[in-house]
């Protein structure tokens, strides 16, 4: 019966909440565990207790060292699982059991990011290597297909990363790009997020736009025929995402980087860097697709080394630069506006 219930509460989630096939293959995967675990103490759903409950997440930090940020995320499936089966008089008889109980302490860490030095050599490394595939083909004396392929590689590498740099979508967004997406008049590409939500995000930005057109015509000059817009040099089917944490690792290792960043670095840094610049916190927070802007302030309104030094260097009391009593203004009216908002 406990995994009959289960069944229905992921079609739930996937056709009233439109929760994502992955983040369904996750909460399968723990509440399935969860279930085994009860199963090997010879208890239910319906017979949970607190201690059953202190069990498993005992189980999980010892014997499966499991880090804190998983341990609550296995939590917070467990309590939505359970809250669907109480709404439907299916949940555990023991009504002692509270949100505390589901409660779980992780270390608060600052989402990973590059900085704009960073960003610009990872980039100028992934274009360069773009300029020795593209010098050394022009000195072959004919262009075969595996060169075409070498460039249709290094246009596509460039077109992806840029994006998710200059756009901050996540991942699993830009591989699911399609050519039906794309609408090259308004310069824009809807772009299917989580719980299943629409938005658009805007290519018309040199950079970005440049790159987008370098890397169709690579397509074309191969004649790929995909919906998709990057796909692989060796079946031309859709990129997965641990490509191209490969791909990222051996670029950010040539631009003398850490290769502990990821793409979602990538997002990362462009939501850090556009607060940096002065960017609406709001307009932010809807290009992320974040379903409110709290989550886009907790997430990345913490500041850069580099940007506290530049602070330090302005506004000491000790500092000999001389800021106009205008900007001065401004300045405070904006961080004021600013506390208003989030305090």
């Amino acid at each position: 019966m406990n995994n009959e219930w289960l069944s229905r509460y992921l079609t739930a989630l996937d056709v009233e909440r439109g929760y994502g096939r992955n983040t369904l293959a996750t909460y399968g995967r723990i509440l399935g565990d969860f279930l085994r675990f009860l199963d090997s103490r010879r208890t239910s759903l319906r017979r949970l207790r607190r201690n059953d409950l202190g069990s498993y997440v005992q189980t999980l930090r010892s014997e499966r060292e499991n880090s804190a940020r998983s341990i609550r995320l296995k939590l917070q499936a467990i309590r939505s699982f359970l809250c669907y089966l109480g709404e439907r008089g299916a949940g555990p008889r023991d009504t002692s059991l509270g949100d505390n109980d589901f409660r779980y302490k992780v270390e608060q860490r600052q989402a990973e990011s590059l900085s704009q030095s960073q960003l610009t050599a990872l980039l100028a490394t992934v274009e360069r290597q773009g300029e020795q595939v593209r010098e050394a083909v022009k000195r072959a004396s004919k262009t075969t297909r595996r060169e075409a392929k070498q460039l249709f590689a290094a246009a596509r590498d460039l077109c992806l990363l840029t994006l998710l740099a200059s756009t901050g979508l996540r991942i699993s967004e830009a591989l699911g790009i399609t050519f039906a997406d794309i609408d090259p008049v308004d310069k824009s590409i809807l772009i299917l997020g989580k719980g299943k939500k629409y938005r658009k995000i805007f290519f018309d930005l040199p950079a970005l736009e440049d790159v987008l057109q370098s890397y169709l015509g690579a397509r074309r000059a191969l004649s790929v025929d995909h919906d998709v817009l990057f796909v692989s040099t060796k079946a031309y089917q859709p990129l997965h995402p641990r490509g191209v944490q490969k791909l990222l690792k051996g670029y950010l290792r040539k631009a003398g980087l850490s290769s502990v960043a990821s793409p979602h670095s990538l997002r990362h840094s462009f939501a850090t860097l556009a607060i940096e610049r002065g960017a609406n916190i709001k307009a932010v927070s809807q290009i992320l697709g974040h379903a409110n802007c709290s989550i886009t302030i907790n997430l990345y309104t913490h500041l850069s080394d580099e940007h506290q030094r530049q602070v330090m260097q302005l506004c000491s009391p000790l500092s000999t630069v001389e800021i106009p009593l205008e900007e001065r203004i401004r300045m405070r009216k904006r961080h004021l506006a600013y506390i208003e908002k989030t305090g």
